[in-house]
């Protein structure tokens, strides 16, 4: 539509244009026509009055150029005119364009920003119903609370009531545990024998007709000078009464563990088996009898062995001790009788290699510092090789078991563990540059 009217308003003006041109042929041709025709039509008049005329008519020409020029001037204004319309029309057909342009974007936010406002308004409705929530949970929790203080008052006040029958209980039981242990202490007094100064773990209990008690190891002794034919508090004669109080004294009484340093008290039953896994339990040096042969408390023997005993290699090569397993040890050399033995401590636990002589082979062990019971919890593996051969990949001899008891009997232990041949022993070993013949022996603990 505006390309048509552009294209008429220059039709328009190029009419103007030809009218004023035709107007101008008009006047000229009738000019010429009028002068034409009065020269020829008046040749007569007289020369001054055709002079005028044509004096008049020249005016007229004049007049009418100046018309044209004027005319001319005012189309090219109106020319100018138009272009800078057009030029103004475009740049508003462009500033249209970008208003559109800005109005489909502007458009577009409002869209995005009432979807943003819809995801707000929901956001904020979502906080709303939280905040609800968690104001009443806010209402329940401190009816709660108020509540747990009303259970901590009754709590607190329970408590000291507790406190009180406590400090109560705590009184008469260590006035019970008195009474009870003078009393046991006063019927362990009674039950003790006079000549062994033991009471008794078992019956039958021999009595003497005024009713003092004598153990039956004493009474029937197969030594003469021990056995007791006389009650030793009455001096009279002993029969073969027996006592049935006495024996089931013996099975309710608080046994103190005779073993010293101890001194803990254990019903009956659990007195024997005390017995057996005390760790002040006497034992013998875990050494060969012929370096040490000494007997002392369990708890003791770890000690012993670190600083005065004889046939342990600890006294001056105890950083073999690390800890560290598996372990690797070089240069022991072959005897006809049996090595001195070696402690090593491994996870707080307490082993003793031996490393002896017996009938026809040679005898490699490690002992535990602990019962047979506890024994079953470990495997321990000892490895015999040549000392070059440290990864073990050629001739070995190995064992792979439990390790023996610290109180197992050193000929008993002579029987157990891992027993090697001397033809065996004698192609594992090397002769070192002093004719010693040497070997290795490699050592791994685990827990079961």
């Amino acid at each position: 539509m505006e390309d048509n009217s552009d294209r008429n308003q220059g039709e328009g003006e190029t009419d103007n244009n030809n009218d004023l041109n035709s107007k101008n042929k008009e006047i000229l041709k009738r000019s010429e026509e009028m002068l034409t025709s009065t020269v020829l039509e008046k040749e007569g008049k007289d020369w001054n009055e055709k002079q005028t005329m044509i004096d008049q008519l020249l005016s007229k020409v004049n007049v009418l150029e100046k018309e044209r020029n004027k005319a001319e001037e005012e189309r090219d204004a109106f020319r100018d005119e138009r272009d800078a319309s057009r030029e103004e029309r475009d740049a508003i057909k462009e500033e249209n364009k970008l208003i559109v342009k800005e109005k489909d974007v502007t458009s577009e936010e409002i869209v995005a920003l009432k979807e943003e406002r819809e995801v707000i308004t929901k956001e904020r409705d979502a906080i709303k119903e939280e905040k609800d929530l968690i104001t009443k949970e806010k209402d329940v929790a401190i009816e709660e609370n108020d509540a747990l203080k009303e259970e901590r008052k009754v709590i607190s006040k329970e408590r000291d009531v507790m406190k009180l029958d406590n400090e109560t209980l705590k009184s008469e039981k260590t006035a019970l545990d008195t009474k009870y242990t003078a009393l046991t202490s006063t019927l362990r007094d009674q039950v003790e024998c006079p000549v062994c100064l033991e009471v008794p773990t078992s019956g039958p209990v021999p009595v003497c007709p005024n009713g003092h008690f004598v153990c039956s190891k004493c009474k029937d002794s197969h030594c003469p000078t021990r056995r007791v034919k006389h009650c030793p508090t009455c001096r009279v004669k002993m029969f073969s009464g027996k006592s049935l109080l006495a024996v089931k004294v013996i099975e309710n009484i608080q046994h103190a563990c005779r073993n010293e340093d101890c001194g803990k008290f254990f019903p009956l039953e659990e007195y024997k088996l005390h017995l057996t896994s005390c760790l002040h339990r006497t034992v013998n040096c875990p050494s060969p009898n012929k370096f040490c042969s000494r007997k002392m408390s369990l708890s003791k023997v770890y000690d012993h062995i670190l600083e005065d005993c004889q046939g342990s290699w600890n006294v001056k090569s105890n950083h073999l001790n690390d800890g560290k397993f598996p372990k690797c040890l070089f240069c022991f050399p072959i005897l006809k009788l049996s090595s001195k033995g070696l402690a090593l401590k491994w996870n707080d636990q307490i082993f003793y290699l031996n490393i002896e002589k017996a009938p026809n082979c040679n005898v490699f062990s490690l002992e535990l510092f602990g019962t047979a019971l506890e024994c079953k919890d470990y495997e321990v593996s000892i490895t015999v090789h040549r000392p070059t051969d440290v990864e073990m990949k050629g001739k070995v001899q190995r064992f792979t078991g439990e390790p023996l008891p610290i109180d197992i009997e050193q000929e008993k232990r002579k029987k157990n563990g891992l027993l090697v041949g001397p033809d065996q022993m004698e192609s594992l070993s090397v002769i070192d540059e002093k004719l010693k013949i040497n070997f290795g022996i490699t050592l791994d603990i685990k827990k079961q």
